[in-house]
């Protein structure tokens, strides 16, 4: 019977530390992950997009966009493939972690865009002007510009030449919320 009790006990003690050890991990996993996650599709005030991703507003030469925030690897590698169609007001930004020659593709895109590249000040490095999904049959080319980026800023095609966005435009957005 003594047997039993110690056993029971030690049982007891072990569930008892295994608990504290699951209520000490998972507050600072559902803290930190999914908080962060949750970030990354909702808008600022915490009502989801209509994609799912986070939005901002950009203004380049007057104009104003609302853009998709393409900010981890899953959402970059998707980009505006997740779209069947772009209005004028639309985009999607690029955000990166580092300045470097970033490439793009037009694999699986529905319809043609521009892709603008921007330094960290936000001014434009590069633009490809009305780039055509790839075909599904043949290689898909990519695209990058000369110099590095930090910011991609991906318009609907004919974009950058309406609005005269060329390599030095400063593009205003903020990214602080």
């Amino acid at each position: 019977m003594r047997t039993v009790t110690i056993v029971a006990i030690f049982a007891a003690a072990a569930a008892g530390i295994i608990a504290g050890a699951v209520l000490l991990v998972n507050p600072f996993v559902s803290m930190v992950e999914p908080a962060t996650e949750q970030r990354q599709l909702v808008m600022d005030d915490g009502t989801p997009t209509k994609s799912g991703y986070r939005q901002v507003n950009i203004t380049v030469n007057g104009i104003e966009i609302i853009a998709d925030i393409a900010s981890t690897d899953d959402q970059r590698s998707k980009g505006l493939a997740i779209k069947d169609t772009l209005s004028e007001n639309e985009g999607m930004l690029f955000v990166f972690s580092a300045e470097r020659e970033h490439s793009f593709w037009m694999k699986n895109m529905k319809f043609p865009i521009d892709i603008i590249w921007l330094d960290r000040h936000k001014e434009v490095v590069q633009v490809e002007h009305s780039l055509e999904p790839c075909a599904a049959d043949s290689p898909c080319q990519t695209y990058k510009p000369d110099d590095d980026s930090l910011y991609v800023l991906e318009t609907v095609a004919g974009f950058a030449e309406k609005y005269k966005v060329t390599n030095g435009t400063l593009v205003e957005f903020s990214l602080d919320a």
